[in-house]
Parts: C-alpha cells; sequence; structure tokens
C-alpha cells in the first residue's frame, strides 16, 4: 500500500468514530421524538432542525451570526495571547518574576469568565468591547499558565546543547533554544484557551447581542423556536470541534518538528 493510501486510509479511520456518533445521536433523538411525541417548541424532530438549518443558512443569518462570534473570539484571543505569551516566557524564565506575579494569577484564575459579563456591561455597555473582554478573561489564563509550564519543562539536555553550540549569553538560550522547545505547550494554552474562549462567548451572546450564536439561541428560545436554538448548539458544536481538530495537528507538527 502506497503512502498516500495509507494516509487516507488513517485519516478515514480517524473520522469514522464521529460520523458512527453523529449517527447514533440522530437516531436516538428520533426515537426519543417518535415515542414520545413531545411538542416542537420543546423538542423537534430531526427533520425541523434540517429545514431550519438550510432556511437560517439560505437567508444569510446563520452565516453573519457566525461571522459575528468567530470574529470576537479571534480578537480576544489573539489579544490575550499578544499579552499571556510574552508574560508566561518571561514568568517561566525568572522565578523572581513568578513569585511576584503568582499570587495576582492565582487570586483572579479561578473566577469564571462568565462572572465578569455583569461587570463587562457596567463597564462597556453592550458593546463590542465587553464581549471581547469577557473572553480574553477566558483565553488568558490557559494560554498563560501553559507557556510557563512549557518554560519550566524545557529538558535540560536541551539547555546544555544549546551552550555548547553557541548559546552563551542568557538571552540567545531563551530566544533559540527556551522559546522554541516551549512551542508545543504555548499551542496547547493557545488550544484549551480558544476552546474557554468559545464558550464565554456564547454566555455572552446570551445576555447581552444583537447578533452572533448565542444570541440566535437566545432568539430561538424567546418565540419558542426549538429549531432554531438546535441549529445554534450544533454549529457552535462543530465549529469548536474543527478548531480543537487544527490545533491538535498543529500541536503534532510542533511535536515532529522538534
Amino acid at each position: 500500500m502506497s503512502k498516500a493510501a495509507a494516509s487516507q486510509l488513517g485519516r478515514a479511520r480517524a473520522v469514522l468514530p464521529f460520523i458512527i456518533a453523529a449517527v447514533v445521536i440522530v437516531v436516538v433523538w428520533q426515537i426519543v421524538v417518535t415515542l414520545t411525541q413531545p411538542d416542537p417548541s420543546v423538542l423537534p424532530p430531526p427533520i425541523a432542525v434540517l429545514k431550519s438549518f438550510g432556511r437560517l443558512l439560505g437567508n444569510g443569518q446563520l452565516i453573519v451570526d457566525a461571522a459575528y462570534s468567530l470574529a470576537r473570539v479571534f480578537s480576544a484571543w489573539l489579544l490575550s495571547a499578544a499579552i499571556a505569551i510574552p508574560l508566561g516566557l518571561l514568568m517561566g524564565s525568572s522565578e523572581s518574576l513568578d513569585r511576584l506575579i503568582n499570587p495576582f494569577v492565582e487570586l483572579f484564575r479561578p473566577i469564571s469568565p462568565l462572572a465578569w459579563i455583569p461587570m463587562a456591561i457596567l463597564w462597556f455597555g453592550i458593546g463590542e468591547i465587553g464581549k471581547v473582554f469577557v473572553v480574553a478573561i477566558g483565553v488568558f489564563f490557559p494560554v498563560l499558565l501553559n507557556t510557563i509550564e512549557g518554560v519550566k519543562n524545557v529538558d535540560p539536555t536541551l539547555l546544555n546543547a544549546g551552550r555548547v553550540f553557541g548559546c552563551n549569553t542568557r538571552v540567545a538560550l531563551f530566544r533559540r533554544v527556551v522559546v522554541p522547545a516551549s512551542l508545543p505547550a504555548v499551542v496547547v494554552g493557545l488550544r484549551i484557551g480558544f476552546g474557554t474562549g468559545w464558550a464565554a462567548i456564547i454566555a455572552a451572546e446570551l445576555v447581552a447581542a444583537q447578533n452572533g450564536l448565542g444570541f440566535l439561541i437566545a432568539n430561538g428560545m424567546d418565540i419558542l423556536r426549538a429549531d432554531d436554538v438546535v441549529v445554534g448548539m450544533i454549529v457552535i458544536g462543530l465549529l469548536g470541534f474543527l478548531f480543537d481538530v487544527f490545533f491538535r495537528y498543529l500541536q503534532r507538527r510542533l511535536g515532529h518538528a522538534r
């Protein structure tokens, strides 16, 4: 078997469990609807959700709402990464800086991003800044903590090899050895942070938004359109899954490159 065929077979095997899981969910869902005959405003059948998906996709609402949610998450994700990664690299490399900043991190880290939603509304109103702020809180700590751990867990053998090959200063060793070696851990933090931010933006849009997937779900609840609610839930799950797959792929590539 050629390498290309083997690679395609491996991808098919990786995807197959998810396809089976999706089929099982739909079948069980249909069986429950058939046996219980619930009000469609409470639990719509799969075919009704499929029709709503086509309607929302056809009139452009689903694309617009997904684009707004993604734009907010990416803005907050990039902003948090721009702060958390450099700070994490410095804290991981400096024990004194770590001792100075870590108490603040540990005091704020347990506070859920959702708990910041009321304060964000009071401080920034119901505009975009408040939503980005809530997501940024959720993204910041996973990225920071994973970056710190990545730096602290750099293999001492790599540090010794770097010194042997000419990294005679701390700056050179940090730039040429520590930063590249900690990248896989940074990617893990970015992956976890994106997932946290994705959940946070949906919650923020449920409370205060005029667009976005969270707004789509909240509006569907208000007008008793459970099919719209389920469409929003499915799109949230699919997009989150696809981004997680991308980060896992990036993590594997960085691991092979080391």
